[in-house]
């Protein structure tokens, strides 16, 4: 698995869809997806997945 950590819309729908509105943040625990807290926006939410690539590169 290369997808640690993902984030989704909270009313649902694509990733990429209504930028301004909060997103849930996921981490992998090695079974399944966990919810580990929330964005603002899809800018926050995308910040904090590169968190994780950058520490683990």
């Amino acid at each position: 698995m290369d997808v640690w950590r993902r984030h989704r819309p909270l009313r649902g729908g694509g990733s990429h869809l209504r930028p301004g509105e909060p997103r849930a943040l996921e981490e992998w625990n090695g079974f399944s997806y966990e919810p580990v807290g929330t964005a603002r926006n899809l800018a926050q939410a995308q910040q904090w997945v590169n968190e994780r690539d950058e520490g683990c590169a």
